[in-house]
């Protein structure tokens, strides 16, 4: 879409102290966003034929948002309980839009217990899209990807605890390339705290 392709360009064109004016601070609905409230907009997909239950927070916040270098579309988190033992994996998903360039990441890196971590990206996916119609001024189509990686339990429980009401403070992580680029991101520490108490009833209920 036009409108898309007109906010990147400018988002990037600022650089600098623009660009991370973006992703230190969450939108402000998201910042507003609580715990209870990811709860109830929290889905749960059961499906019987598959060895887990997925807890998502995909449509507790479903606006794009500016980070640095990029347009973050669709970030959320993930729980893959295991339906014999109840084990779970925690997983980011999180969709980039780049106007220029094909963001071919290969890690993420970001703190947890005061020490710099890093994760290998379990899934990459890319796409065009936003393409002009032939009437349109000759551009290129914007280029999504979407990365999947996990977190342990501890780094989980540690974004959860950074939740304070209507802070803006994002978890953050930083993808990067094989060129040593990269593009920094974050995520609301109110979804993660909400997943866990989902995440724990639903290991409750299956106990039981």
């Amino acid at each position: 879409m036009i409108a898309l392709r007109a906010i990147l360009a400018a988002g990037l064109a600022l650089g600098g102290a623009g660009s991370a004016a973006a992703y230190d601070e969450l939108p402000r609905g998201l910042a507003r966003l609580t715990p209870a409230e990811v709860v109830q907009r929290i889905r749960v997909e059961d499906e019987a034929l598959e060895p887990h239950i997925v807890v998502s927070t995909e449509k507790a916040w479903d606006r794009g948002r500016g980070i640095e270098g990029a347009h973050a579309r669709d970030v959320h988190l993930r729980a893959l309980v295991d339906r014999k033992s109840g084990a779970v994996r925690w997983q980011v998903w999180h969709e980039l839009v780049v106007p220029d360039r094909r963001p071919d990441m290969v890690g993420v890196s970001y703190h947890a217990g005061g020490r710099l971590e890093q994760a290998d990206i379990l899934v990459a996916e890319h796409w065009l899209d936003d393409c002009p119609g032939t009437d349109e001024p000759v551009v290129s189509c914007n280029r999504y990807a979407r990365f999947v990686f996990e977190v342990p339990d501890h780094v989980v429980e540690e974004i959860a605890g950074a939740y304070r009401p209507e802070s803006r403070d994002p978890w953050r992580l930083r993808f990067k390339d094989e060129n040593g680029g990269s593009i920094t991101g974050g995520l609301a520490p109110a979804e993660a705290a909400g997943l866990i108490e989902v995440v724990d009833r639903v290991r409750g209920r299956d106990k039981g």
